[in-house]
């Protein structure tokens, strides 16, 4: 049957509204990949915030006959989180609930909860989730769920499956069931006994076959995601257990998960790590059995190509390089809860592979320092091989699993695959303790010869880890696609079998996820291999897997880094492929998304694992699309900035006069029209500031230091809103509390005219930009007599913009100064609350816990709202993209106690923009001190 998906989209839109639905072309095909290295456009894409709005998705879907695949955080490697049809994606601010139990035996997760937000507020307890995947961070419970995620320290005893207490679901015919709730699963019994009762007899048939049984059993003993998790119907009987284990690792193929409750389990508060080095990985793997036990946490084993990828490396230890070829490393890792249980741990694990010859000594580490540098050796490879992948290739990580014993050879095994293949690149690393290898690979998917040698390598490695060892295809990652195919091959046709009758009582439509898991198809998993043409240096190293969208801005207006790379990537390929009407087809009307609402601040670039710049890409990509005219204006504004930063000034102390007078609506309308003539008039705001000015400090003391400071654009331009206590503008309250503080001040007489270059750069004006800074940088250098002088900048994003200039002189962010320099010197009378904003700038100058320490030394207490990263004001751009803005804070306002009444930060544009969504005061963290040491 032919599905009509405009019909489809009408109904949804209808039901959902426009902002939850949408069919547009380049937004479809943003979303139409995840971390893995498939692509598949889907005809719609929901963004669903409740379950109601999953429960209309699903009815719709059911009465058209369409498929339904559901994403969480599509950080997934498989390709399950991608499908035609109808792709429904978790919203940005639904299934976000987190309860802890009394007791704290248990916490209660809706799917969209990223698992370190849970382990966050699992700390106070010593408490966290089982499963650690290395996207902790990123991954939300839904996903962690659907693909049984695991990691380094959960290994099968802590994932999904074991410590799973209950879950809510919608099954396919809409159908709610809360597997913990007595009501809900006795209205299920009721309407869905033919449900309940296959999978009784399922379960039966199962463990009275005693082959089939023993099979299941053994294949689970070490990690596998190969598959259903039909060990379900072994381990239980109750229907509705078999559902609860049974939806862990279905990947959305059999219902949708609302929320999660898991046992929570101990976080040890002692902890020591060693690095085991040995001549060989036959040593190392052989000492894996020895020490698996209550006195190994985690064990990773990296080999020779491993260590050889990171040796050399920024934050690697030097000695790498000196170590004999072939060698290998065993990370370990113990935990307790008291430091003697930890020494006899640790004691333990050395005595046992003391008779195996090592490199050199094995010797525990209890500083985190230390052993902070043995683990980022582990996880930085990810990230390193990724980066320094050639142009045009692709990354792919595989996971198989063996049993302990057959470690080193089946090493031997995969290394010679590498080779036949034409792979030299591969490494093998992963955790050991659960027999788990991950694989990595570059390969080019240029031609379909690219993709003929990628198929025969991965018939050769099913031959080896099925055939040969009979092991795991899929070890933590989840089926998915990418090996589909083998699920049958790995687990023989009986407990196959089992496996479509599952899927045909849960969906026996077929609607949800079709071709994940179980797929006819035996070349699925080299179809729809998403190509990766070159595009720039600043985001070719991009492996599209996600970690940005948590902290980008506009990741709930329209587009994470991910999706806009993703667009980039296709516009290319059209290029590349000789289709320019195509390619300046998607380049227009992808222009809005892409390059218009990216707020540049780089917080992409904190979370990227392999160092990519949006911001820097897409101020770049904004330079073409500035006209002649625009760039006389721009130029006129460089060479003349003084006048024009004092019109500015004087222009919003109208604007306020204009707005007392005439009120909103007519001074929005006011705007609006002149909006119309050119677009640099602002949109309204009724928290726009009084324009700023320009301090003068006081006659010098002798005998004092002196300073240098320099008002930055933001603080001299704008002055206090509606909503500030404070009249004073920030270089006055800045002059005072140097002032207060001992120091002489110093200004530059012509202060109004020198910027640090954004306002130039956030346009993709670079040369004005970079003339600016370091017309800047030359002034400070001279008033600071070459930096005799210190030099003090009140604006974190000014103050990290001219520090790119690389100045001779040393240059130094308000906020640093106060906390070095004035809070160790000074009186201080606490206030009893205040909200605190750690935003891009702060991030990127690494000044979050300075910034944190002012604020806690000057108040009782200080709130950080959850989840507030940027703020996207973006420098102006909040001035005529306010949706940017709006979009970015939609949560601040509730995300503050009531008895909260102010809130700092150190940046006066983001501060507007903080205080208009809060409802709150927002100010300089020079406000909060001087205020406090009056």
């Amino acid at each position: 049957m032919t599905i009509n998906y405009q019909v489809v989209m009408d109904i949804l839109t209808s039901q959902l509204g426009s902002k939850c639905v949408t069919n547009d072309p380049v937004r479809r095909f943003a979303w139409s990949t995840d971390a893995s290295y498939f692509r598949i456009v889907p005809e719609i894409v929901v963004h669903a915030d409740t379950i109601e709005q999953v429960k209309i998705t699903l009815n719709v879907a059911r009465a058209h006959n369409v498929p339904v695949t559901f994403r969480a955080a599509g950080t997934s490697l498989s390709g399950q989180a991608i499908g035609e049809g109808i792709l429904l994606i978790l919203g940005h601010d639904g299934f976000r609930t987190i309860e802890i139990s009394e007791d704290k035996s248990s916490i209660s997760l809706g799917a969209a909860v990223i698992g370190s937000d849970a382990n966050a507020a699992l700390k106070p307890f010593n408490k966290k989730i089982g499963p650690d995947p290395a996207t902790l961070a990123s991954a939300q419970v839904g996903g962690m769920v659907a693909n049984n995620a695991s990691g380094m320290c959960c290994g099968t005893a802590q994932n999904s499956y074991q410590t799973i207490k209950s879950a809510k679901l919608m099954l396919a015919d809409g159908t709610e069931l809360d597997t913990g709730c007595p009501h809900s699963k006795a209205a299920f019994s009721q309407s869905h006994s033919m449900l309940l009762a296959a999978l009784t007899d399922l379960s039966k048939l199962t463990q009275n076959n005693p082959t089939l049984s023993a099979r299941i059993r053994k294949k689970f003993s070490i990690k596998n995601t190969t598959g259903y998790s039909i060990n379900s119907l072994v381990d239980f009987s109750d229907p509705f257990d078999i559902i609860n284990h049974l939806i862990v690792g279905s990947e959305g193929t059999l219902a949708f998960v609302n929320e999660i409750t898991y046992h929570t389990v101990e976080e040890a508060q002692f902890k020591a790590s060693a690095m085991a080095v040995f001549f060989n990985m036959e040593d190392a793997a052989s000492s894996i059995p020895l020490i698996k036990g209550d006195s190994v946490a985690a064990a990773e084993l990296l080999d020779w190509a491993s260590i050889k990828s990171v040796t050399g490396k920024t934050g690697m230890p030097e000695w790498l390089s000196q170590l004999p070829e072939g060698s290998a490393i065993l990370l370990i890792e113990s935990r307790a809860n008291d430091s003697q249980t930890l020494d006899s741990y640790t004691n333990d694990v050395i005595q046992k592979i003391a008779h195996i010859k090592t490199e050199r000594p094995i010797e525990f580490s209890k500083d985190p320092a230390v052993f902070g540098q043995y683990w980022a050796m582990r996880s930085g490879l990810f990230p390193i091989i990724g980066g320094a992948r050639p142009k045009g290739t692709s990354v792919i990580i595989e996971d198989v699993a063996f049993e302990l014993e057959h470690l080193a050879s089946a090493a031997a095994d995969l290394t010679a695959l590498f080779h036949k293949h034409g792979y030299p690149e591969g490494v093998i690393y992963g955790h050991a303790l659960a027999g788990n290898f991950h694989f990595i690979i570059t390969p080019t998917f240029a031609s379909q010869g690219d993709i003929d040698r990628f198929h025969a390598f991965m018939q050769d490695v099913a031959d080896m880890v099925i055939n040969k060892y009979d092991g795991s295809m899929k070890a933590e990652h989840g089926t998915g696609r990418a090996v589909a195919p083998f699920v049958e091959m790995e687990w023989g046709s009986d407990a196959y079998t089992l496996m479509k009758q599952i899927k045909q009582i849960f969906d026996p439509s077929g609607l949800l996820n079709p071709g994940v898991i179980l797929n006819n198809d035996a070349q699925v998993h080299v179809k729809n291999i998403k190509p990766c043409p070159v595009v720039d240096d600043f985001v070719d190293k991009c492996i599209e897997c996600g970690f940005c969208e948590k902290t980008c801005p506009t990741s709930a207006l329209n587009f994470s880094p991910r999706q806009r790379i993703a667009v980039l990537r296709e516009i290319e390929r059209l290029e590349q492929s000789g289709d320019k009407k195509a390619a300046a087809e998607m380049r227009a009307s992808s222009k809005y998304d892409v390059i218009d609402t990216c707020a540049a601040c780089q917080l992409c670039t904190i979370a990227c694992p392999v160092d990519n710049s949006m911001g820097q890409l897409v101020r770049k990509l904004r330079t073409p699309y500035i006209t002649t005219t625009e760039q006389k204006v721009l130029d006129f504004q460089a060479k003349h900035f003084g006048a024009v930063n004092q019109v500015i000034s004087t222009g919003f102390d109208i604007l306020g006069i204009l707005h007392k007078v005439t009120g909103d609506t007519i001074t929005n309308s006011l705007m609006n029209a002149g909006r119309m003539i050119t677009k640099e008039v602002p949109y309204w705001n009724p928290d726009f500031p009084k324009g700023g000015k320009v301090a003068k400090p006081s006659p010098h003391k002798p005998g004092q230091q002196t300073v240098l400071y320099f008002p930055a654009c933001g603080g001299r331009t704008f002055g206090p809103t509606p909503k500030d206590p404070d009249n004073r503008t920030l270089p006055e309250v800045v002059i005072t509390l140097l002032e207060r503080a001992g120091y002489n001040v110093i200004i530059p007489d012509n202060t109004r005219h020198l910027c640090c270059g954004q306002m130039w750069e956030s346009k993709g004006d670079f040369k004005n930009a970079d003339a600016k800074r370091d017309e800047l940088i030359d002034a400070l250098s001279k008033l600071s007599d070459n930096g005799k002088v210190p030099v003090v900048v009140d604006a974190l994003s000014c103050t990290y913009r001219t520090l790119t200039g690389n100045p001779k002189v040393a240059i130094t962010d308000l906020v640093e100064f106060m906390h070095d320099n004035l809070l160790p010197n000074m009186t201080i009378t606490k206030k009893s609350n205040v909200t605190l904003h750690q935003g891009c700038s702060a991030r990127k100058m690494k000044l979050e816990p300075k910034q944190q320490a002012i604020a806690d030394a000057c108040a009782k207490h200080v709130v950080l709202p959850a989840g507030i990263t940027c703020c996207g004001y973006a420098g102006e751009k909040g001035l005529y993209k306010p949706e940017i803005n709006a979009s970015a804070l939609r949560n601040i306002k509730k995300l503050i106690p009531a008895e909260t009444k102010e809130g700092y930060y150190a940046n006066r544009m983001c501060e507007v923009g903080l205080t208009q969504h809060s409802g709150i005061s927002y100010r300089h963290l020079a406000y909060l001190l001087e205020e406090c040491t009056r």
